[in-house]
């Protein structure tokens, strides 16, 4: 016999049912429409983009004129970079690290060791770099800086205007606010080895922050059969960001230390004259601070840099190079014989001549433009002709056994490159030229030992290998051969390196290897 339901069980089976349906499907599954919408209005309405300031071709610019001189193995550190004020939360060591790469893309030029965060002193720094690299090598420089400075409220000017209709039916006021704050940047360069400052080698820069601030307000109407007040407010601001703006400073700053460091004309790049008379200043000041032979080596180094020179980097003013002199001259549109005062020097800084055509021999010439699948085979009855070798090594272990020294000595004047070859993971790095010895140039007579005075320790179970070749060749490089010394090279091995810069050079270029002999 079925019991009768009455409305009251009924309505308490709904209540105990209704809890389990909304924990279940009864809800429903959002369609896919709603979970669109729901992503779509996530998003911020700005979408990201790229950081760039002011300074950021700039820093291309940089690039750009260290990749044309050739310049290389410019290492540098970097301390953390404090906020001093306490005021401004940004981290001005990121952003020096983002314009250092942008700044040796092309060229790499520069190359930024970079550390842990945590580390707060120069000395930590060194021993993490020596225990850190296979040849215990250290960076030449370290960048310190900080954000030494905000002045806020330095001017502040305001104004207003009201007004009132009859009877006081409607009123209002209008106002505006406008207040000024300067932010400053202060970065040096110290030299690793003696812990000291590097006179000039500083980037000091402020920049004005504007606060701006407009209202209407006050205002209010009367009805007439009912007394109803109506009262507004307006408010529109404007104020420039503090951390886009340590960003320009640090970007100005990477490229007036990197710059000055190097005696490059990085005015150009910020789009100052070379007239100015801070630049003049500053082009006076690179020429008082260095002695007569500095002066002549600043000469040889940039002219071999332009195919003008072809000599050692010395402080001697010998034949070589008053010919040499002679033909820049010239080819700066001006008399061949002249005095090296202060004028000429601003000059030779300022101004960039091409690049003299390189001298390659016939058989270069034959290597490179020939095909070797047509070239034709010799006769049975020839030997193919070998060139004498210019180049000779000798590799020794010291009395533990663990660490190598190398001899390399020339037959013939010419540019050398050795490298180094880890005996496990097959690993290529430049041993010289180097951030010690930076002049690839060796004569015959004078043996080139390494590391000599250079503050690293040779391998005694690797290969060594150096490249001879009769003119300097790092200039003509393209982009992916410009590796810095110590670094790894994305190469399998010291024939791969000889072929890319017979290629890229033109010219005959020698390969000499070697492994460790017992004395």
């Amino acid at each position: 016999m079925r019991s009768a339901t009455t409305p009251w069980a009924t309505a308490k089976a709904l209540a105990h049912a209704l809890p389990i349906c909304l924990l279940s499907a009864c809800a429903g599954t959002p369609s896919q429409n709603t979970l669109a919408d729901i992503r779509n209005n996530s998003n911020p309405v700005d979408r990201s983009q790229r950081a760039t300031t002011h300074f950021t071709p700039a820093l291309r610019c940089m690039d750009d004129l260290m990749f044309s001189r050739g310049t290389r193995d410019v290492t540098v550190m970097m301390e953390e970079m404090r906020d001093a004020t306490q005021r401004v939360p940004i981290s001005a060591r990121d952003m020096m690290t983002s314009a250092m790469s942008d700044i040796s893309r092309r060229s790499r030029g520069v190359r930024l060791s970079v550390f842990g965060g945590d580390q707060q002193n120069l000395t930590q720094f060194l021993q993490l770099a020596q225990k850190s690299t296979p040849f215990a090598v250290v960076p030449q420089y370290s960048i310190r800086g900080t954000v030494s400075q905000l002045d806020e409220a330095v001017q502040k000017t305001s104004g207003s205007f009201g007004a009132t209709l009859a009877e006081s039916v409607f009123g209002i006021r209008l106002g505006s606010d406008t207040r000024f704050a300067v932010m400053g940047l202060d970065a040096a360069v110290v030299q690793t080895d003696s812990m000291t400052l590097l006179p000039g080698v500083v980037s000091k820069n402020t920049t004005v922050l504007v606060s701006r601030d407009a209202s209407a307000e006050e205002g209010q109407a009367r009805l007439v059969r009912q007394d109803v007040g109506l009262v507004f407010s307006m408010a529109s601001s404007r104020a420039d960001g503090p951390a886009q703006a340590a960003r320009n400073m640090v970007e100005l700053a990477t490229v007036e230390l990197v710059g000055r460091l190097i005696k490059a004309p990085y005015w150009q790049c910020l789009g100052l004259s070379d007239s100015d008379p801070e630049v003049q200043r500053e082009m006076d000041d690179w020429y008082l601070s260095m002695d007569e032979g500095e002066r002549i080596r600043f000469f040889k180094e940039r002219m071999r840099e332009s195919r003008y020179y072809d000599g050692d980097i010395d402080d001697k003013d010998d034949a070589s190079f008053q010919q040499a002199l002679r033909a820049y001259r010239q080819a700066m549109g001006l008399k061949g014989k002249g005095v090296l005062d202060e004028q000429f020097f601003r000059q030779f800084v300022t101004q960039a001549v091409p690049k003299k055509a390189r001298l390659v021999s016939a058989h270069a010439q034959a290597l490179t433009h020939s095909d070797p699948v047509a070239r034709p085979a010799p006769a049975a009855s020839q030997t193919p002709a070998t060139p004498p070798m210019n180049l000779s090594l000798f590799v020794g272990a010291n009395t533990a056994g663990k660490s190598a020294g190398l001899d390399v000595r020339v037959n013939t004047t010419g540019y050398v490159y050795c490298y180094s070859q880890d005996a496990v993971s097959g690993r290529i790095q430049r041993i010289f030229p180097n951030r010690f010895q930076s002049d690839p140039r060796l004569i015959p007579g004078k043996p080139l030992r390494l590391p000599g005075r250079g503050r690293f320790a040779l391998n005694a179970a690797a290969q060594y290998g150096c490249i001879h070749a009769p003119q300097e060749i790092y200039a003509d490089l393209p982009p992916p051969l410009r590796w810095g010394d110590f670094e790894d090279i994305r190469l399998n091995s010291f024939e791969d390196i000889q072929q890319h810069f017979a290629k890229a050079s033109g010219l005959d270029v020698q390969l000499v290897r070697q492994v460790l002999q017992k004395r």
